[in-house]
């Protein structure tokens, strides 16, 4: 059975770096699935906030609710290892968007996950998916304009 090949992201548009505590890691002794899960929603967060943003929202602007999540397992990480998040938006179209995530081991640049979420905005009050805040959406049209040119640039 083919295996879900996700790349690691070109670039990075936040970084959170971490230390594998005890409690992230599972019957294997090395990070938990779950856990990894958990990860990518504090990176997200970070993310989010970056751009004044959270996944609850406020009077400002709105949230965001997961649609879909895919991780692809590339390595083990353990107890004590420092990790780097990176994240980066790849793709936006009104409501929604895709974040790329590349987890690697700091001391060796060892990869240990690749992911990507796909995430709407969502009213909480209403409960009703949202438009993308105007300022937030041509940042990050910016940010994969300057992505995709870079890409189709000659090296």
């Amino acid at each position: 059975m083919p295996r879900i090949k996700l790349a690691l992201p070109a670039r990075s548009d936040y970084t959170l770096s971490l230390t594998v505590r005890a409690t992230d890691l599972n019957y294997g002794g090395h990070v938990g699935n779950d856990r990894l899960l958990a990860y990518l929603q504090e990176a997200r967060l970070g993310f989010l906030n970056e751009f004044g943003l959270s996944e609850l929202g406020s009077d400002d602007h709105p949230g965001i609710i997961l649609a879909d999540a895919t991780v692809s397992f590339l390595g083990e990480a353990f107890f004590g290892q420092a990790l780097v998040i990176d994240v980066c938006v790849q793709e936006r179209v009104r409501s929604q968007f895709e974040l790329h995530y590349g987890i690697r081991e700091i001391a060796d640049g060892k990869p240990v996950a690749a992911a990507k979420t796909t995430c709407l905005f969502f009213d909480y009050h209403s409960r009703k998916i949202a438009s993308a805040p105007s300022q937030v959406a041509a940042q990050w049209d910016a940010l994969i304009a300057a992505s995709a040119q870079e890409k189709d640039s000659p090296q």
